[in-house]
């Protein structure tokens, strides 16, 4: 057992402990202020002394007494606007949830930063701590490079850790998503339509903004069956529309909302003006007017193939050969990426980076619900797993290249 595992463990109570406390009061978006005190308390009763980056954003740095270069680990610290329905006694009351399991990370992260400040003479290098915000709104890690996350000291690699559940596949699991694009891009569209509202008794005189709605949701689903080649990798939902205030009286206006996600940059771009071009002529085909709008948006994912295999090394040595894998090598490559949306993207198109999930309960342990799920719910007693593996991975990783 590495010294790292056996210590994590050790603490164990510890990170269920902070992990609890962030479940308790979760906040949503770039403004954390209770998250950002709570952590910032943490790191300082450990020692460090936390600089805020951004908003809401908390950084450190360990190490740095030999010199060499610089890891950075990035955890999450922000919830979801979702009502919880999990019953658990430290379950949140204030209409936001950590469905996506954030608080887990919050927890794994000063797990790690214990564990690296109490062996911080061994480190050949410097290992930089990132606590994020607004990783749900897609603007927390564009918001963190901005203001000069990977600077003083500049970073060299990076990694991060998402816990999972849900899935059939045993708790302490780390699957890693292979190298090149992993998780799509996002970008989150708004088509506000102008039409001439009127009495519901007489149509002819009203130009309906909602029957244009309902054209374009039509057509969305077409650009994705003809325009697109049967290989490509991209998905446009609508999950919101809006529109009226009683069932017969005509509105002026309405509007919808809605995500297009792909891993091909060239389609990101192509399905963008795809659906500028089909609303806009969709509207003015009906006597209306549309403007489409983009909000926040991130690239895809990149995982480096070099890193992601020193990463994956690292959890079988310290857990074990079956304790990890690349998820290209699981049924044939099929999960090797995702249409899920992560703005750490913005860090890997920067700097070689990894990404893995620990996977934190199965349907066949109790854990039925997935991310994002009202009644999500994660198996906190192996998060000393994530504490464990972020601070073996940044201490072997800077000691493997320290003359690289």
């Amino acid at each position: 057992m590495s010294d790292y595992l056996k210590r994590a463990e050790e603490l164990k109570e510890e990170i269920i402990m902070n992990r609890r406390a962030v479940h308790r009061c979760p906040e949503t978006g770039l403004h954390l202020p209770r998250t950002k005190a709570y952590v910032m308390e943490k790191l300082r009763e450990m020692g460090y002394e936390p600089v805020e980056i951004g908003d809401s954003g908390v950084t450190v740095t360990v190490g740095g007494k030999k010199p060499g270069k610089v890891f950075l680990l990035r955890g999450d610290m922000d919830a979801l606007p979702i009502m919880e329905e999990t019953g658990l006694s430290f379950a949140s009351s204030n209409g936001c949830m950590h469905a996506c399991g954030h608080d887990c990370h919050t927890a794994m992260m000063l797990g790690a930063a214990k564990l690296l400040k109490e062996s911080e003479d061994e480190l050949s290098g410097t290992v930089k701590l990132l606590f994020q915000p607004a990783e749900e709104t897609l603007e927390g890690a564009k918001s963190m490079v901005e203001n000069g996350i990977l600077e003083n000291p500049k970073v060299d690699a990076a990694m991060m850790i998402h816990v999972n559940a849900g899935y059939p596949v045993p708790s302490g699991v780390f699957a890693f998503y292979g190298w090149g694009p992993s998780y799509s891009s996002a970008d989150w569209f708004r088509i506000d339509i102008q039409g001439k509202g009127g009495h519901g008794a007489n149509p002819d005189l009203a130009k309906s903004p909602i029957d244009v709605l309902c054209e374009i949701n039509s057509g969305i689903h077409e650009i994705v069956a003809m325009r697109l080649a049967p290989a490509a990798n991209a998905v446009m939902t609508v999950g919101e529309i809006h529109g009226g205030t009683t069932g017969n009286i005509i509105p002026d206006t309405a509007y919808m909302c809605g995500t297009i996600r792909t891993l091909d940059e060239k389609v990101r771009e192509m399905l963008k003006t795809n659906l500028e071009e089909m609303a806009n002529h969709t509207a003015v085909a009906r006597g209306c007017t549309a403007e489409v709008t983009y909000t926040n948006s991130a690239p895809a994912a990149r995982c480096d193939e070099a890193l992601t295999k020193e990463m994956i090394g690292v959890v079988q040595n310290i857990l074990g050969p079956q304790s990890a894998a690349c998820l290209r090598d699981v049924a044939d490559g099929a999960f090797a990426t995702t249409t899920g949306t992560e703005d750490f993207a913005y860090i890997t198109k920067e700097v070689p980076s990894a990404i893995a999930l620990l996977m934190c309960g199965s349907p066949q342990e109790g854990y039925r619900y997935p991310l994002h799920h009202p009644k999500a719910d994660f198996k906190e007693e192996i998060l000393y797993l994530g504490s464990a593996v972020y601070a073996q991975a940044a201490k072997e990783w800077l000691e493997n290249h320290t003359d690289s």
